[in-house]
């Protein structure tokens, strides 16, 4: 998972993803030629995001059963909250990162 305490990301492969419901209420919002967004086109809740040809990346909110997994990566760790707490075994970013080190993150907190 990545992301802030009010969106965190769930990163699944793709091979392992696939819609139970709903996939006919997606939209798709061009934001930048090479970023969109996806939404309900009912409700405006954030959808699976599926440019990726590797992962999807799902909005944790967005699943029905509670989440049996912890922090992968922390990304935009520069500039947290001073509230934010770090998470054991979690992988640090200052900013994101992409590409396959995102995948893997880095062994220690940047300083």
């Amino acid at each position: 998972m990545s992301g802030g305490t009010g969106n965190t990301i769930v990163i699944v492969p793709r091979e392992r993803f696939r819609w139970l419901s709903g996939e006919d209420h997606r939209v798709t919002y061009a934001v930048r030629p090479t970023y969109s967004i996806t939404r309900c086109k009912t409700c405006g809740t954030p959808l699976p995001a599926e440019e990726d040809k590797d992962n999807v990346y799902l909005t944790a909110g967005t699943l029905d059963d509670p989440l049996d997994a912890g922090i992968k990566n922390h990304i935009f760790y520069g500039s947290r909250a001073d509230w934010a707490r770090d998470a054991d075994g979690a992988r640090y970013f200052v900013e994101r990162s992409s590409g396959p080190e995102y995948a893997h993150g880095v062994d220690r907190k940047p300083t």
